[in-house]
């Protein structure tokens, strides 16, 4: 499952956000958003994805990452109207505020604050001359 393409969307006060019905589909009825203070956005994951990025941390035998790894991780089920609500203090360690960007990743999808995701993909594109030898 491969997930691309971005979409700006907006939360409104209750923590709500349209997910793209597109990547709903890829999703399926419920899915797995992480955050940490290393990212600069909320990583959300499938359930098959999900499941190998468990199963490495549990494997690992190292209960402090296995607690840390685990305990900034929520189950998540969209609404009728395509929208998940995100926990807070997700929202406020991301940045998200009303405007943000919901962007497909490969394996994964990210949710940035629209203006945070404008501006890396400014240095992003600044410096786009080597992504296509990578690809050719």
């Amino acid at each position: 499952m491969s997930f691309s393409n971005s979409y700006k969307h907006t939360i409104d006060s209750k923590k709500r956000l349209f997910i793209p019905a597109k990547f709903r589909a890829k999703l399926g009825d419920s899915f797995y958003l992480y955050y940490d203070e290393s990212l600069p956005c909320i990583a959300v994951y499938g359930e098959e994805e999900w499941e190998k990025k468990s199963k490495i941390v549990e494997e690992s035998g190292d209960a402090d990452w296995q607690r840390f790894f685990f305990s900034n991780v929520i189950s998540v089920e969209p609404d009728k109207q395509g929208r998940i609500t995100i926990k807070a203090s997700f929202c406020e360690g991301a940045g998200l505020k009303k405007d943000v960007a919901v962007v497909g990743v490969g394996t994964r999808i990210e949710i940035w604050d629209a203006e945070k995701y404008d501006k890396e993909m400014e240095q992003i594109n600044a410096s786009y001359k080597r992504f296509p030898s990578i690809i050719n």
